[in-house]
């Protein structure tokens, strides 16, 4: 979250049994309240080095503090929107947003992270899905953006079913765990995501759902009740 084109989609690929088999999310703007949960994510160094390139390290709770005033701040300027995951009773779970938004060009930059143990459940997709249909929906973007280590393989297999296609690798453009590692830059246009957004809402499983604000109408349900 420090640098525009630092942050990636996190997510992984087995079931975690201790998630309810019928899950139901809500996804509300990110608030100041929110930092300590915020720095008790960053405290957990294999999550923050592959959701933020550029903070390989644990960072303290002063330092998230003064992220998310900045994050706040950018909001009332329309340079992003993030939002906050969480569950019916109120439990933050997870991240997400529309990063660098430039409303000349059409473009935006799309992080996810999802805190353990709610990984591996649908919420990640479903959370993508969301800012998607916000930047083309509602924010008129044309171009929706993002990038990922190329050892993350559930990252990979979740954007495919998203629509992302390739745009080019960054050699070892990466360091981690002793290593550099690719990196992998994708994105999704409007007209590729109208094609298969149809397609994934009746892919996936309305036990799991997501919804954009406490009262949305059917329109900003992932998936959509009706869409089966």
């Amino acid at each position: 979250m420090t640098n525009k084109q630092s942050n990636q989609i996190d997510a992984s690929l087995k079931p975690d049994t201790r998630i309810k088999k019928q899950q139901h999310f809500n996804l509300r703007s990110i608030e100041h309240s929110d930092v300590d949960t915020i720095a008790n994510w960053y405290r957990q160094i294999e999550d923050i080095s592959i959701f933020d390139r550029h903070t390989p390290v644990p960072i303290n709770h002063t330092e998230v503090s003064e992220l998310v005033e900045s994050l706040v701040a950018d909001q009332k300027i329309d340079k992003c929107r993030w939002f906050i995951a969480e569950t019916e009773e109120g439990t933050a779970v997870g991240m997400t947003a529309l990063e660098s938004i430039n409303m000349m060009h059409g473009n935006a930059i799309l992080p996810v992270f999802i805190a353990e143990p709610w990984r591996r459940c649908g919420l990640g997709i479903r959370m993508s899905a969301m800012m998607i249909d916000l930047a083309f929906k509602q924010l008129r973007l044309h171009r929706v953006a993002t990038l990922y280590r190329s050892d993350n393989v559930a990252t990979a297999a979740m954007i495919n079913r998203l629509g992302f296609k390739q745009e080019g690798v960054s050699k070892q453009a990466w360091f981690n765990g002793g290593k550099y590692l690719d990196l992998v830059n994708v994105a999704v246009l409007v007209d590729e995501w109208e094609l298969n957004r149809l397609v994934l809402q009746t892919e996936l499983d309305p036990a799991v759902t997501l919804k954009l604000g406490s009262r949305a109408s059917e329109a900003w349900f992932w998936p959509s009740k009706n869409a089966s």
